[in-house]
């Protein structure tokens, strides 16, 4: 097989085969609320301290002709300054992932946006199979047309035409078919999984805590007096 010919039906292959499109995410871990108490609010402690750690640093010193550069690696012991933050809910202790959901207005909408681009992502999978089919189809095809002398022109026809169909059938899949809201969904997934919160008690960095407290903030004052939408949110959840 010439070189051009095997690099593009690599390609292809690799293309068809590597995009996430078509692949739907799951629905996020459920987080488990707390018993929703009227006018209850949640309130976030911060503590910051200072102690002396080794902190890593580079130094770089490059050649004046620009032939290269020696990278130099130290360590050196200065101040740091941690910042730990917990919340709680009715004076009792919530995690990261209870706070995030808690906090997070559009999180029922999110939920719904969510199901809606995967639902339409699920239908790019026919094109995309279509796709793979098509590439892998005029991969074997030249192969065996080379094997039995069918001749240059019948190889390249079988193996290009084979690609160039797959990718044009993975392209309408993503163009046409939902396979941009595959990408969407993942995105949206990728944010709302709170698997790794689920057992956080303390979250570190001070601009974590700064916005940890700007949304409690907005929490206090949105469920004051009531928390009726919470509440159908944590029943709906359980």
């Amino acid at each position: 097989m010439k070189p051009t010919v095997a690099a593009f039906l690599s390609l292809s292959l690799s293309v068809a085969l590597g995009a996430c499109y078509g692949s739907a995410p799951p629905k996020p871990p459920v987080v488990p609320l707390p018993p929703i108490a009227a006018g209850a609010e949640i309130s976030v402690q911060s503590e910051s301290n200072t102690s002396m750690e080794s902190v890593p640093h580079e130094a770089r010193t490059c050649a004046s002709d620009g032939t290269g550069c020696i990278v130099t690696t130290y360590n050196t012991t200065e101040p740091v300054t941690r910042t730990h933050s917990t919340a709680t809910y009715n004076e009792q202790p919530i995690t990261y992932a209870q706070f995030n959901v808690m906090t997070d207005p559009k999180w029922d909408q999110k939920l719904a946006e969510l199901d809606d681009l995967s639902t339409r992502c699920q239908h790019a999978n026919y094109p995309r199979y279509a796709g793979i089919a098509l590439i892998a189809v005029g991969i074997a095809g030249g192969l065996i047309a080379g094997a039995a002398g069918a001749g240059v022109g019948a190889e390249y026809g079988l193996m290009y035409g084979g690609g160039g169909l797959g990718l044009a059938s993975y392209a309408l899949g993503y163009f046409a078919f939902g396979g941009r809201d595959c990408v969407e969904a993942r995105q949206l997934y990728n944010e709302m999984d709170m698997s790794q919160a689920m057992h956080m008690n303390v979250v570190e960095g001070a601009d974590r805590a700064t916005e940890m407290k700007t949304l409690s903030e907005q929490f206090n004052a949105t469920h004051h007096g009531g928390n009726a939408q919470l509440e159908m949110r944590r029943e709906d959840r359980q």
